[in-house]
């Protein structure tokens, strides 16, 4: 969607246009910029291949505890955010298992077994940059194998 300055100021919810003229003078609303309509200049909201401009403009800036886009509540708010503390906790519940699981000691008798199953006869060291390589990848993929 093509808007004007005034119109992604609203979009982003700015009371102000100074913050995206203060954007658009420093170069950094460029890759968004859509042409112009008479004297007004529009910016894409959704430019294909790029974040949206609401997301563009809130990495750009410092959010302040004010700051629309970085309100909790609101139209503007992340779906997140509307998460309480108990529901956030089961979201993320399997990524803290995973997390847990990687910290635990490997069985590293099974993942030598594997390995040296990858690797077949191997020549000592001193390796090439290639059979050191090699070596990471083997051990990568029997690390991840036993576990």
């Amino acid at each position: 969607m093509k808007l004007t300055i005034s119109e992604a100021a609203a979009y982003c919810g700015y009371k102000s246009r100074s913050v995206l003229y203060r954007l658009q003078q420093s170069g950094m609303l460029r890759d968004y910029e859509a042409g112009r309509v008479g004297r007004n200049r529009l910016l894409e909201s959704d430019p294909p291949g790029r974040c949206s401009l609401r997301d563009h403009i809130a990495a750009c800036v410092q959010l302040r505890h004010d700051s629309p886009l970085g309100q909790r509540h609101g139209p503007l708010a992340s779906p997140i955010a509307a998460l309480s503390d108990a529901e956030l906790a089961a979201a993320m519940a399997p990524i803290d298992r995973w997390i847990e699981g990687q910290r635990e000691d490997p069985d590293w008798q099974l993942i030598a077994e594997r390995l040296n199953a990858y690797l077949g006869a191997w020549s000592a060291p001193p390796w090439t940059a290639e059979e050191a390589n090699t070596l990471a990848m083997a051990l990568a993929m029997a690390r991840e194998g036993a576990g």
